[in-house]
């Protein structure tokens, strides 16, 4: 996303849009304001997919460990009937 110019050329274009607000164009500065709310979305968009893959990870952790912990609970419990 180009939010600062890396040239005269990209500046002048911006120019340019200020300079026809009126013909129903975004201005500079909304043009500036609507690239940074896209960006804004879509940090925020890539920030929510993170924590869900994260989520996800400590899901299949948390069942894995509990499917190891009811095994065991088994195995405990069948020696308690051999053992009694």
């Amino acid at each position: 996303m180009g939010l600062v110019c890396s040239n005269g050329e990209e500046m002048q274009k911006m120019k340019n849009l200020g300079s026809i607000g009126s013909s129903g164009r975004l201005s500079a500065e909304e043009y500036e304001d609507e690239e940074i709310s896209k960006l804004a979305i879509s940090t925020f968009q890539s920030k929510e997919e993170e924590i869900e893959r994260k989520k996800m990870e400590v899901r299949e952790k948390v069942e894995l460990q509990l499917g190891r912990a009811e095994e065991e609970t088994r195995r405990l419990a069948h020696i308690w009937e051999v053992s009694s």
